[in-house]
C-alpha cells in the first residue's frame, strides 16, 4: 500500500467532570465521549526524499522526510503540529521495538483537508493525530495494535487515545489489518487523563454543533479550573449533559456565552452543552425534524454574524 485516505472525526463530550490535578501537572477527568459525523480528511502517501519535488513545509523524523500539505494558515507546520508529533511517537515506538529498519519509506506526504474549527473543544487536532497514527500504522503493515496506538497517543495529547479508538471504529473498513480493531467503538467512558478508555453504549442523537468563531486555550481553561475547584470523583461522575468547564469558558468568552444562551432559548433542543473546554456548543435532539427547525432558527444568527459556524450532523450512530 502506497497511500491511505481516512476521515478524522470530531468528538464531543456528553459529560466532562474535572476531579483533580496530578503531581505531574495533568488533570484527572471522567468524561463520556462520542464521535460525530463531522470530520477533517487526512491522506498519507509514501514518497522519495526529494525535497525539490514537493514545495511544502517539511521536517525529518527518524530519517523519514515528512512533508505537510494544508491550505489552512492557522495550522502550525513545525513539530508543534499534533499530526507530526503523532508520526514521531509512532516511529520512535517502532525504533524501540526494533521493527523500523527497511519497512520505513524515504518520505511521507501528509495532506490535511481541514474542515473543522481549530481550538474548539472537539478534538480536531487530536483527531488528525489519531488518524495519522492509524493511517501510518496501516501503511507500514500494522506493526502496532489498536491499544498500542492508543497508549503512545497519550504522549501527543489527552484526547488522542479516545480519538484513536473512535476513529478506528468509524474508519473500520479501511483498517482491516489492525489488531484489536474489533474493540473500537464510537462511544466510551474515559478517565485518568483521558488515557483510560472503555467502550460504552452509544447515545444516538441528531446534533447541532455551533462555534462562535472564537478559540479557547485548553491550558488556560484547566488553570482556571485549578482556581475554581474540582468535582468529587464519585459525585455524579456518570451523569450525562454536565460539563465542569462551562464554569470557566462561558465567563471568559462572552461570545460563547451569548451563543449558549441563544441555543438554549431558541433552538428547542432536548439538551444544550458545551463540548470539552469549548467554545463549541452542542444542541442534542431525539427528533430529526426539531433539529432541522433548530438549524433554521440558528441561520438567522449566522446571517448577522458570519464568524459563527454551525453544522447539523449525527453522534452515536
Amino acid at each position: 500500500m502506497e497511500n491511505i485516505r481516512l476521515n478524522a472525526h470530531a468528538k464531543i463530550n456528553l459529560s466532562l467532570r474535572i476531579t483533580g490535578k496530578r503531581p505531574d501537572g495533568y488533570h484527572e477527568i471522567v468524561s463520556f465521549m462520542q464521535g460525530t459525523g463531522l470530520h477533517d480528511v487526512i491522506e498519507i502517501k509514501k514518497c522519495s526524499q526529494n525535497g525539490t519535488k514537493y514545495n511544502l513545509p517539511h521536517c525529518t523524523i527518524n530519517n523519514v522526510v515528512v512533508y505537510l500539505c494544508t491550505d489552512v494558515k492557522t495550522i502550525p507546520t513545525d513539530m508543534s503540529n499534533l499530526a507530526l508529533r503523532a508520526v514521531k511517537v509512532l516511529l520512535d515506538e517502532l525504533a524501540v521495538k526494533g521493527i523500523a529498519g527497511d519497512c520505513l519509506p524515504e518520505g511521507l506526504v501528509i495532506t490535511i483537508d481541514k474542515r473543522l474549527p481549530v481550538a474548539a473543544g472537539i478534538a480536531g487536532g487530536s483527531g488528525n493525530a489519531a488518524v495519522c497514527l492509524l493511517g501510518l500504522n496501516e501503511l507500514l503493515g500494522n506493526p502496532l495494535s489498536l491499544r498500542e496506538l492508543m497508549s503512545i497517543g497519550t504522549a501527543v495529547g489527552a484526547d488522542v487515545p479516545f480519538s484513536v479508538f473512535m476513529n478506528a471504529s468509524r474508519n473500520r473498513s479501511l483498517l482491516a489489518g489492525l489488531a484489536g480493531a474489533e474493540e473500537a467503538a464510537d462511544a466510551a467512558m474515559t478517565s485518568g487523563i483521558g488515557d483510560i478508555v472503555e467502550a460504552a453504549e452509544s447515545v444516538p442523537r441528531t446534533v447541532i454543533l455551533a462555534n462562535p468563531g472564537t478559540a479557547v486555550s485548553t491550558k488556560a481553561a484547566y488553570e482556571a479550573m485549578d482556581r475554581i475547584g474540582y468535582q468529587d470523583a464519585g459525585a455524579g461522575s456518570d451523569k450525562l449533559f454536565v460539563n465542569d468547564m462551562e464554569k470557566y469558558t462561558l465567563t471568559a468568552d462572552p461570545k460563547a456565552a451569548a451563543l449558549y444562551g441563544f441555543m438554549n432559548e431558541k433552538l428547542g433542543a432536548d439538551e444544550v452543552l458545551m463540548s470539552g473546554s469549548g467554545p463549541t456548543i452542542v444542541a442534542y435532539y431525539m427528533d430529526d425534524k426539531k433539529a432541522e427547525a433548530g438549524m433554521e432558527a440558528l441561520s438567522g444568527l449566522i446571517a448577522e454574524d458570519p464568524s459563527v459556524r454551525a453544522w447539523l450532523t449525527d453522534t452515536g450512530r
